[in-house]
């Protein structure tokens, strides 16, 4: 079985220590990761593979950029075509090298992001207008 893993601290060494929710807020945000890095990784991802989103040598979390990158990844999922498809990707990707409590959170963003699809599509509609 293939294998993929996204190391977040080897994209650019800004993400060592992660930035704010949005662009216009400052450099290395949770929107700018997940348009520039996750999104496009996402896309790589074949049914079955085993997939690995890696935080070692990430020092700061901040709750801002958890959500916008992971919970903006779903909200921006369902927008699309495939969005069963790649709501499946996202289930079954693995989040290793992260502190217990930080998981915890990131767990709970995703389910959000998962269970009110609707109010999800608005909220992002409510950021970055119509598709």
């Amino acid at each position: 079985m293939e294998e993929k893993k996204l190391k977040i601290c080897e994209l650019n060494e800004g993400y060592i220590h992660e930035g704010p929710r949005f662009i216009y807020l400052g450099p290395y945000s949770g929107q700018e990761f997940r348009e520039k890095y996750l999104w496009s990784w996402l896309n790589t991802l074949k049914e079955g593979t085993t997939s690995f989103v890696d935080f070692s040598g990430t020092d700061i979390y901040s709750p801002s950029f958890l959500e916008e990158s992971f919970g903006g990844v779903i909200r921006l999922a369902e927008t699309k075509i495939d969005s069963e498809k790649n709501r499946e990707k996202l289930k079954y990707i693995k989040y290793i090298n992260i502190e217990k409590d930080w998981k915890i959170r990131l767990d709970g963003y995703i389910k959000d992001a998962i269970h009110d699809p609707v109010r999800a599509k608005n909220r992002l509609e409510d950021v970055y207008g119509r598709y």
